[in-house]
């Protein structure tokens, strides 16, 4: 049995030519899952499970050399390794939340005290504006030029209304943004 680096070929669908060489390999050549494994490049589990949904087995504990996968190394590092990955998750998912929390929590204005007092509160507000993401920065900015060019439409609209009531030239408005 190898190491797990050596089945590389975990997350890859299976090919019909490849489901039959299993079930050959398993019915007539009566290999074990560590042997079939090891040709195709994929976990003994792997093995186990597929011929399992091939009907070749009742259940995947019940392949032949199950119990010797069970008791190696491979098996101790998958686990090991899956746990890892699973505890990872998990604290992902919790950052994910914590985050949302305090997106909901600060979503509000703070009072001009807050922001010019220190206290925790104004801490938490300038992580969460460290913590936006390039689009919304670019999609506030948009919005910004956006709200400019209207303002510049409204300002064009009220010189274009004082010429018109009062036919004379008088001061314009002028509104540098």
């Amino acid at each position: 049995m190898n190491t797990r680096e050596y089945y590389d070929r975990q997350k890859e669908p299976w090919g019909l030519g490849e489901i039959q060489d299993i079930r050959s390999e398993y019915e007539t050549n009566e290999m074990t899952i560590s042997q079939i494994a090891d040709i195709h490049k994929r976990t003994p589990g792997c093995i186990s499970y597929k011929l399992k949904n091939l009907g070749l087995i009742t259940h995947n504990t019940l392949s032949r050399g199950y119990i010797e996968y069970k008791n190696s190394d491979l098996y101790r590092e998958i686990i090991e390794q899956s746990k890892f990955e699973d505890a990872s998750r998990k604290l992902k998912k919790e950052r994910r939340i914590n985050m949302s929390e305090k997106i909901t929590k600060y979503t509000t204005k703070p009072s001009e005290s807050e922001v010019l007092a220190p206290n925790p509160k104004s801490k938490q507000v300038v992580e969460l504006r460290l913590d936006t993401s390039c689009a919304e920065i670019a999609e506030l900015k948009n919005e910004v030029l956006s709200i400019k060019k209207d303002v510049r439409e409204i300002l064009r609209l009220m010189n274009a209304m004082y010429e018109f009531e009062s036919q004379s030239p008088t001061p314009r408005l002028y509104l540098d943004l």
